[in-house]
């Protein structure tokens, strides 16, 4: 009896251990869908905000997120500059969510910051992760944005740095004083004003009806490839533009004409155009009745023309159809004549229109 007992001992313990991994392997699973559901987010220390006063004495903004600090602690900050590196305490932070303000007193070491140009890290550790965030101004390589002038602050909004006029140090960062005007005129690839269109840069804005635009921009420099088109309450559309840069200051205004390379197609593509119905009427009409074009669009497009030609091809008289429906003067005109409908310079509907002269 006892001889076969410690015959089958192995196979127990074959067993057992077989258990344990697929019980382990299951707890690993079950964690990960956990994580995956809840996912762990540590705390961070991020710039927010430096300012320097009349004598170039600094004040560092940080700001802390995270979740409750009862659970995830912050193991140690250390900011660097070009120069120097410190550790600051601690207990600087409270609450989930928290802004504190560092200035040379407040740091056991000498700790410098230059005025004309520096870069700065933060490095906050949480369970032994790091995390870094940076801001490099003035005329270190590299830099972001140029240097405070007096009474300015360079503070973050969003995921940028910006210049600010009215500085929060110790409260939380707004747009008071964060921004210029840039204005100008908008013009479609042809050359021609973009009227009552919707746009976005740092803010949405309307042209005029003869094109031109003025908006809020951020204090900072900034390059663009494209605009934003906006279409409706939720959709917008890239358009591409002739490059323009600029460096915004504080309550300054930058004038910037706009030239998109692209077609403001509403959320339509020119291939489907083929099918649009199109109705022209009266056709024939005498030299005194106003003929009417509709293109039956579901949006409206600038980028709509229409072109009468003479029968031998010679461009008569071109209009921009910015309506469903468009009443096209034909006094002057007489005989056979070719109405062309064009979209994004393509010709997508042809018809013959007979004008009496009487």
């Amino acid at each position: 009896m006892r001889k076969r007992q410690t015959q089958n001992l192995p196979r127990l313990r074959h067993k057992i251990s077989k258990m344990k991994k697929t019980f382990t392997i299951m707890l690993q699973f079950i964690i990960g869908l956990k994580l995956i559901a809840n996912p762990i987010v540590l705390p961070t220390i991020e710039i927010s905000e430096l300012f320097f006063d009349n004598s170039d004495n600094w004040k560092l903004e940080l700001a802390y997120s995270g979740d409750d600090q009862n659970e995830f602690t912050i193991d140690s900050i250390f900011i660097f500059s070009s120069t120097d590196t410190a550790k600051l305490p601690n207990n600087a932070y409270t609450g989930a969510n928290a802004i504190f303000v560092v200035t040379k007193d407040s740091i056991d070491a000498d700790f410098q910051i230059k005025r004309q140009g520096d870069t700065i890290r933060v490095v906050s550790y949480c369970r032994e992760q790091p995390f870094e965030d940076v801001l490099i101004y003035g005329n270190c390589q590299g830099a972001c944005i140029n240097y405070p002038r007096e009474g300015q602050s360079l503070s973050k909004y969003w995921m940028y740095f910006v210049k600010d006029n009215s500085p929060s140090i110790g409260a939380s960062n707004d747009t008071t004083g964060m921004c210029g005007t840039i204005k100008g005129i908008i013009f479609d690839k042809y050359v021609t004003p973009v009227s009552q269109k919707k746009f976005r840069i740092d803010y949405p804005f309307e042209t005029s009806e003869n094109g031109a635009y003025s908006t809020r921009a951020y204090s900072k420099p900034t390059t663009l490839n494209e605009l934003n088109h906006v279409i409706g309450q939720y959709t917008t559309q890239s358009v591409s533009i002739t490059e323009i840069r600029y460096s915004m200051e504080p309550d300054s205004v930058i004038e910037i004409d706009i030239y998109l390379l692209d077609t403001l197609s509403n959320g339509f593509h020119s291939t489907a155009l083929n099918n649009t119905p199109i109705k022209i009427y009266p056709n024939p009409l005498s030299e005194k009745d106003k003929l009417t074009v509709e293109i039956d669009l579901p949006v409206k497009s600038s980028e709509f023309w229409i072109e009468i030609n003479s029968i031998d091809g010679k461009l008569i008289k071109k209009e921009k159809a910015i309506e469903k429906k468009c009443q096209i003067n034909t006094s002057n005109l007489n005989g056979i004549c070719i109405l062309n409908v064009l979209f994004d310079n393509q010709v997508i509907s042809s018809n013959r229109i007979l004008i009496i002269n009487e």
